[in-house]
Parts: structure tokens; C-alpha cells; sequence
């Protein structure tokens, strides 16, 4: 058994694009906190770890687990991704901080943590084809960082780190890849950032057990946008920005962010071009019926400014075709956050619209979201025949039944 004195001095360094930042250790109470390095202090936070900490860059812990930051990190508990990297490097499910310490050299954006926060048994010995995840993805489907080559998909060796998330759909809901693909697209059409993706067969999954990836017989791969070649992106989702638990990126009941909160977030972060990107953004989310545009699926990128951009859309998806998800939902179809004090799709007229722009601080932000609406209805016309028939059918029936989209004159074939 180690000194105490010793097992006092173990933490986890946490760099941002190979620069110090600050560490992770335990306090006296066990609690892991995260204290900032000084010298990076002294350096005006550069580069940036994350907005919260640029606004206040005090010591932050969370009683029994991570620091709510660093848990945004990770996969999401109770989902089959974390269960299963836990099981593979034999941790106890709750034990986020050795899961940090194993996950920490291929996290999201450029934050890296490294270190030993308790005692564990070395690893040095294992080889890089050891089989075992080491990569870190938040939601709620399996997701791999992977390396294409070709028609190839594979696990990054020990050392590496994947250029592509690779999403994997569960057995409830039939053709996810084929819909967030199709939504996806929709938006590139419509003028939104979005990364390369391609739908690709399971078989192209390399070094993955295929017993535990369920009946899919495809998968949707996208390109990471916080890797370029061999460097890395620094990013954060909304969830990490405003310091709220994975748990609660839909809201809770003591803090409950909503689109239009989120708005001014974003104009005082990024500035007036960002909220209205923003604002355009939120108009594709009604637009193409997506019900789970939560916290996380948010994000800021960070370059060598202390102001950050948006990231471009990722985890589009026209949840409406799905029918437990579209409008045969008990109360009908609803947004995942509050838009104009109303979640539910068939309240947004254009009342809500304008009770949005004035909540979210912006005079134009009606003209924006019904400029964005304007825009996303003419890419829809050559995109329709790519879509899947579930997703066209649901588009249909959906701006039938908003309001706001109605009034633009519903979908071509819609009338």
C-alpha cells in the first residue's frame, strides 16, 4: 500500500491543447476538485478551457462525482456506451473520476486529462491492440471514434484518436441512420455548417463485437469537427457552458434553460452573427420536426480568441418519424426546450415567434427565423426523393400543423 503523503500527491493534469490548465485532485473530503493553474491565470486563460471559467475561474467540485464540466465529458450514465467501457477496464459504474483518468486522452475537443487519481494497476504493460475503448462520446446510442480508410471503419490504436464518431441505432427505432442522414443533409442544403457523413453497412465495422451492436444492419458515420489532421479543436456543449448535469441537458425543475435563454447565451458569447446563426438554427429544428435539440447537442468551438463561435449542427435528426415522438405523442409533438414559454410545436405562431425575439434580446430575430424558414423550404424541394418515406410522410403532416410553417406554405406536396 502507498503513503498516504504519496496517495495525497496523485491527481490529473488537464491540458488544453498541450498547455496546463489546471488539475484535478481529491479534497479532504474525497470530492474531486478542479482547481486553475496559475500561471495560466496570469496568462488571461489562454488558451480558453471553457466560457463558465472565464467568467469565474474559482475551484469547482461536485459532492460524490466529477465536476460538473468534466462529467459533460464523459459517456452519459446508464447508457449502453458507458456501461460497457466500464465493464472493459473493470470499473464500478460510479466511479467517473478512474473513468475520466482512462478515457482522458481522447475526449471531446482538445482538453486531455492525464495522471493518476487513485490507485489503480498499472497499465503501461498492455498492448495498443488491447481491444478496449478509450475514447469518450456523450448520448444516448452507441457511438465509436473511429478511423475510415476507404470502406474500412476501425478503432484507433492505443495513442490515436479517431476522426470519425461512428453512431450505431438501437432496435427500437428502425432507419435512425437513414433519417439523420437525410436531416443532415437537408441542412448543408439550407446553407448550416454540418460535417461529411455517410451511411455505411455494419460490415464495414471493424475490431467491434457485432453481437453487442444489436439487429442494425447500417450506421451513420460523421466526421469529427474537433480533429483536423493531427491536431485538435478545442469545443464545449452547451450543457458545459452553462455548468448543468448531463442528466439535466432537457432542463430541471430549479434551472430550466430555454431557446430563448440560450439566444442571449450566445449573443454575449459569440456575438450578434452568432445569435442569429443561432436563431436561424432554432428555425431548422421546427422546421424538420426535432424534438431532442437538448443542451448537449449544442456546442461552441473554440480558436485563439477569448470568443468563441458555434460549432457546426451535428445530432440533426427529424425525430417527428417516429410516431411515439411526432404527433401521436400524448399532447402532441414537442421541441425539447421551451421556445417563446410554449414546447409544444402546434403553439408556434407567430406570437411565439415575436414573444422569442423579444425574450432572446433580438429586435431581428423573428425576420432571421422566418428568413431561415424561407430558405430551409426551398432546399427541402431537391431534397424530397432522398428522404426516407417515414421522414417525408411526418414532414408533411408537421408544417401542416404548425402554424408558422403553414403560413409558409407548408412543404411542396403539403396543400
Amino acid at each position: 500500500m502507498k503513503r498516504a503523503s504519496e496517495a495525497s500527491r496523485r491527481g490529473l493534469d488537464v491540458r488544453v491543447s498541450n498547455v496546463r490548465v489546471g488539475s484535478l485532485a481529491r479534497d479532504a473530503g474525497g470530492d474531486l476538485r478542479f482547481t486553475a493553474d496559475r500561471a495560466w491565470l496570469e496568462d488571461g486563460q489562454h488558451p480558453p478551457l471553457g466560457l463558465t471559467f472565464l467568467q469565474d475561474p474559482a475551484p469547482r467540485v461536485q459532492r460524490g462525482l466529477v465536476p460538473v464540466w468534466f462529467e459533460n465529458l464523459l459517456p452519459e450514465r446508464g447508457t449502453p456506451m458507458h456501461r460497457w467501457i466500464c465493464q472493459q477496464h473493470g470499473l464500478r459504474e460510479r466511479d467517473e473520476a478512474a473513468l475520466l483518468q482512462v478515457l482522458g486522452h481522447d475526449l471531446p475537443g482538445a482538453v486531455e486529462v492525464s495522471g493518476d487519481i487513485d490507485e489503480r494497476e498499472d497499465e503501461a504493460t498492455e498492448a495498443p491492440e488491447d481491444g478496449r475503448f478509450r475514447f469518450s462520446l456523450a448520448g444516448m446510442q452507441l457511438k465509436f471514434s473511429m478511423l475510415l480508410e476507404g470502406d474500412r471503419l476501425s478503432l484507433p490504436l492505443r495513442g490515436e484518436t479517431g476522426h470519425w464518431i461512428v453512431k450505431v441505432p438501437g432496435n427500437e427505432l428502425p432507419q435512425v441512420p437513414e433519417v439523420e442522414a437525410a436531416t443532415l443533409t437537408w441542412a448543408e442544403a439550407a446553407g448550416f455548417a454540418t460535417p461529411r457523413h455517410r451511411v455505411m453497412p455494419l460490415k464495414a465495422l471493424a475490431g467491434i463485437d457485432a453481437a453487442r451492436l444489436g439487429q442494425a444492419h447500417c450506421v451513420l458515420a460523421v466526421e469529427r469537427f474537433d480533429r483536423r489532421a493531427d491536431t485538435r479543436v478545442h469545443q464545449e456543449d452547451f450543457a458545459q457552458a452553462l455548468e448543468i448535469r448531463p442528466s439535466d441537458k432537457y432542463g430541471a425543475r430549479n434551472r430550466a434553460p430555454t431557446y430563448d435563454s440560450l439566444a442571449r447565451l450566445v449573443r454575449d458569447a459569440c456575438g450578434i452573427e452568432g445569435q442569429k446563426e443561432f436563431i436561424r438554427r432554432v428555425a431548422f429544428v421546427v422546421a424538420s420536426g426535432n424534438s431532442d435539440a437538448h443542451l448537449k447537442n449544442w456546442s461552441f468551438q473554440w480558436g485563439a480568441s477569448h470568443r468563441p463561435r458555434l460549432s457546426p449542427c451535428y445530432d440533426q435528426v427529424a425525430t417527428i418519424s417516429w410516431p411515439e415522438f411526432g404527433w401521436n405523442a400524448a399532447g402532441g409533438a414537442e421541441l425539447a426546450l421551451t421556445l417563446g414559454r410554449s414546447k409544444r410545436f402546434g403553439e408556434l405562431d407567430r406570437s411565439r415567434l415575436r414573444l422569442f425575439a423579444e425574450r432572446a434580446g433580438a429586435p431581428d430575430g423573428e425576420a432571421w427565423f422566418l428568413d431561415a424558414l424561407d430558405q430551409i423550404r426551398s432546399a427541402w424541394s431537391g431534397l424530397e426523393a432522398q428522404a426516407p418515406a417515414r421522414m417525408r410522410d411526418a414532414l408533411l403532416e408537421h408544417w401542416q400543423k404548425v402554424p408558422v410553417l403553414w403560413d409558409m406554405g407548408g412543404l411542396p406536396g403539403a396543400r
